[in-house]
């Protein structure tokens, strides 16, 4: 399509505007109509200064003309249908035999790649990985894997938000310290079996523990819990370049630093007021309130003052304290240093992804605002300069927020809570799912099992909308549960491969040309999209559509299997093409997997798979 305009455009026949117009080529809602379909015609019509229909006249002697194409039509106002020649279709087998399942998913590359640091998961050091941070574990981890693939260069961090004025870290430390003492645990404090298995460790591995005070408890109970997070996240397949410290910044004073430059730049003070906007569509400021601070005598006689990030002046619906009145730094104080430290490591990165759970949407704008006051060139009183700085923010930053997930158990919603009222978390998920899979594996064998079938369960619906997690579907070993079903076709593919082996045959590219059958053809399609799935995937982050994929190509390849008769010992050469449209299919399957972080078995045993 793109060497057919060029040469219009070259001839003179089409504005070179069109340049600037975006192909996209899809399947056909009708198979009967063609292998692809495009409406370029319909939306570049306006540009070329042409009817839909007379656009896609003009495309039609070059589509024509193309040797891998068979057939070309014009259907209603403009769309285009274009039919491949089954053998230009079949050499593709070849190509994805050569790149193997690293290079399959590796194939499409993004024009301008990137240094992308995404921040995921990060939730506080005082209890387990939950099954609701689960989902932005699998996405998170699903999200780096496509980025990389498509080649930017990506960091993966963690966020330990561990600082020593936290109020919630310094529960946890005292409810530890209750237990190790042999106390009643206070009745604000942490009670889960969790605390109880912090406390056990800490009497285990620190005999002094009884004469040590809150400030050794906290940390000491931060490093269990943050080592039982890391255990428990490498089991679902999650692994961080950097876990760090929100309090190393503390310690280094850069947090202290940042707010001076803040203060420097005109984007922070400490005048007795906060600014809030009422925001209306698009962020369109409505109305501008400034509430006053109440200043008592010990201020006017110039002790600490309340410390103000002018965040209003970044599109934040109101102004952020840095500072309390009693001297501590607040979380938005960190986040400032933070992101100023994210943005000038040695490895600098050129973007910023942070995923939230839900209800943090009020986030974004905070977040966004405080890496403009960083990016800000210029005067803070200037309007133009915060809005530049704003600009470069949105572009440079992009805050992602997942959303909740229900647990379904015989149809009706699982509280999903322990019957001692106890936290579920993500471990305990992998290990109900994982004992009911593989009733008589190995313990790793049923972490694996859980695993997969949670990992695929948690990226089957955009991450962006609610959807149910039904239980009694993922603990089936049958076609019903996609998962088995995508790595049933992956388990028998192999099958398959064996006995060609047994009967003295292997997969060749001798002979691709007697790969004929539609669905033969549908298979192929299949497979070789991947590569541009990958990079609409990395344009939008929509990586669902890499568990819907997967479940398409299984599909594909069971039609084919089912109406394709493979192993044929009269038939060598369709033997060895169909054996080796298989392993391309295997490879498709299993970069496919891959990138979801879901393992590719090579023997399956159902109860009910045909």
């Amino acid at each position: 399509m793109r060497s057919v305009l060029e040469a219009l455009i070259a001839s003179g026949d089409l504005s070179a505007d069109v340049r600037n117009v975006a192909i996209e080529i899809a399947d056909p809602k009708n198979p009967e109509h063609g292998d692809f379909a495009t409406n370029f015609a319909m939306v570049a019509s306006k540009v070329a200064g042409l009817n839909p229909r007379a656009l896609a006249e003009k495309l039609l002697p070059g589509l024509q003309a193309a040797e891998e194409v068979e057939t070309v039509e014009i259907a209603g106002p403009g769309f285009i249908n274009l039919r491949l020649k089954r053998e230009f279709v079949a050499s593709y087998v070849g190509r994805v035999l050569e790149l193997g399942p690293e290079g399959l998913r590796t194939e499409g590359k993004v024009s301008q790649p990137k240094k992308i640091n995404v921040e995921f998961v990060s939730v506080n050091p005082n209890g387990p990985i939950t099954i609701g941070s689960g989902r932005g574990a699998a996405f998170g981890s699903t999200l780096c894997n496509v980025l990389d693939a498509v080649g930017n260069s990506v960091h993966r961090e963690y966020y330990i938000n561990d600082g020593v004025n936290s109020e919630q870290m310094r529960l946890f430390a005292v409810s530890v310290q209750a237990l190790v003492n042999g106390q009643p645990v206070p009745d604000n404090g942490y009670k889960g079996d969790y605390v109880h298995a912090v406390a056990d460790r800490v009497k285990t591995e620190s005999p002094e523990a009884a004469t040590q005070d809150v400030a050794w408890f906290q940390q000491k109970s931060q490093d269990l819990m943050i080592d039982a997070q890391r255990t428990a996240l490498a089991a679902f397949g999650v692994v961080f370049n950097t876990w760090f410290s929100e309090q190393s910044l503390h310690n280094a004073g850069v947090v202290e630093t940042c707010m001076k430059e803040m203060v420097s730049k005109g984007v922070a003070d400490d005048e007795p007021y906060r600014t809030k906007l009422k925001l209306g569509k698009g962020g369109k400021v409505e109305e501008t309130l400034k509430e006053e601070q109440p200043v008592d005598e010990d201020d006017a006689a110039g002790s600490e003052r309340t410390v103000w990030l002018r965040s209003t002046k970044f599109g934040d619906d109101q102004d952020r304290v840095l500072r309390r009145k009693d001297g501590r730094l607040t979380y938005i104080a960190s986040d400032v240093a933070y992101h100023a430290d994210k943005f000038n490591r040695p490895a600098d990165a050129d973007k910023l992804i942070t995923i939230l759970g839900p209800d943090h949407h009020g986030y974004i704008g905070r977040l966004q605002a405080v890496v403009a006051a960083n990016l800000l060139k210029g005067d803070a009183s200037s309007e133009e300069a915060c809005a530049a700085a704003l600009s470069e923010s949105k572009e440079r930053l992009e805050v992602l927020i997942y959303q909740l997930v229900r647990f379904l158990k015989d149809g009706q919603p699982a509280p999903m809570r322990k019957r001692d009222g106890n936290i579920y978390a993500i471990l305990d998920l992998i290990e109900e799912i994982g004992r009911k899979m593989r009733p008589e594996g190995t313990l790793a064998e049923q972490h694996e099992a859980g695993r997969d079938v949670a990992r695929f369960f948690y990226l089957m619906r955009h991450h962006d909308t609610t959807f149910d997690f039904d239980l009694d579907l993922a603990e089936k070993q049958s076609d019903e549960n996609p998962v088995f079903y995508v790595q049933y076709a992956h388990a028998r593919i192999c099958s398959i491969l064996a006995k060609g082996s047994e009967a003295g045959l292997k997969p060749s590219t001798d002979a691709l040309s007697l790969l004929s059958h539609d669905r033969e053809k549908n298979l192929i399609k299949k497979v070789v999209d991947l590569p541009d799935e990958m990079l609409r995937c990395a344009a939008d982050y929509g990586v669902h559509r890499l568990a819907t994929f997967a479940i398409e190509l299984a599909r594909a390849f069971h039609a084919f299997y089912d109406a394709c008769k493979v192993v044929q010992p009269g038939e060598p050469e369709l033997s060895a093409a169909r054996l080796a449209l298989c392993e391309s299919a295997k490879i498709g399957l299993a970069a496919t997997l891959g990138v979801l972080g879901v393992s590719t078995p090579e023997r399956m045993e159902s109860r009910s798979a045909s």
